[in-house]
């Protein structure tokens, strides 16, 4: 789901990405709103590759041995705008960085360098607004394919939190299937009875019920959905407490 708003053409910049999935790869970009530069919210469907033509079975093979749940990437820098420059325009579709396993800003180890990324699809892109209100119940947007399925908290208004998860044994109380054509577009997913907090997060091991509120065309407006929470792999909370004139080092170095 792209979400663009009028805005001025922001400077480049070093986004770190959170990195996920193994047959579909997607970055999450990492978002602060004390930087403006870094006020997106964007999920990308992508490939990664290197001169050697193995970047992304080091990677997968990398993820599975080490167990560790958070791989980021340090990209060079550029304006994530260009992800959805308007038409006439070309928007970006490849960009260079480094793969780390763990954050590559805190302690990560670098598994590929340099390594491309293509662009397959822009899944949601979001300028993120400080006056935007809070949902009424805990909210992620669903991503992903039928055998690997993430969610990532709709990042709003500060204080927030970054947070992502993978689950499975997905099923649907109403019927309507949650397909690869609809997870491509970023749906939101409510949970009813949480607070959207970080107290009321999805946790490992919970069975969840919850409403797919963007069920796409002759859908209807809230599909309930079961599934179950297999694995978290990034939870972030003080780079989304305060908003613009906070102090935040994250990506200054960029």
């Amino acid at each position: 789901m792209l979400e663009m708003r009028t805005m001025p053409v922001e400077p480049k910049a070093g986004h770190g990405m959170a990195v996920m999935g193994e047959e579909t790869i997607y970055l999450s970009h990492l978002p602060m709103f004390a930087m403006p530069v870094h006020a997106f919210q964007v999920l990308l469907e992508v490939t990664l590759d290197n001169d050697a033509g193995n970047a992304q079975k080091v990677y997968v093979e990398d993820r599975r041995e080490a167990g560790t749940d958070l791989y980021t990437l340090d990209p060079e820098p550029f304006r994530i705008s260009d992800l959805v420059t308007p038409a006439g325009h070309p928007a970006l579709t490849s960009f260079n960085g480094t793969l780390f396993r763990g954050h590559f800003e805190r302690g990560g180890v670098e598994i590929v360098d340099p390594v491309r990324v293509e662009v397959r699809r822009v899944v949601h892109f979001r300028h993120l607004d400080e006056q935007d209100p809070r949902p009424p119940a805990l909210t992620y947007l669903a991503f992903g394919k039928a055998g690997e399925l993430f969610l990532a908290h709709r990042v709003v208004t500060p204080p927030d939190f970054e947070h992502h998860v993978q689950v499975g044994n997905v099923r649907s109380v109403s019927g309507v299937s949650l397909t690869d054509a609809l997870l491509a577009k970023g749906p939101r997913l409510a949970i009813p009875g949480r607070d959207d907090s970080p107290a009321d997060r999805l946790v490992e091991g919970q069975q969840v019920a919850a409403k797919l509120l963007d069920g796409g065309v002759g859908a209807p407006d809230a599909i309930d959905l079961r599934f179950t929470v297999k694995r978290e792999f990034y939870l972030e909370e003080g780079e989304l407490a305060s908003g613009g004139g906070g102090h935040h080092d994250h990506h200054d170095h960029h």
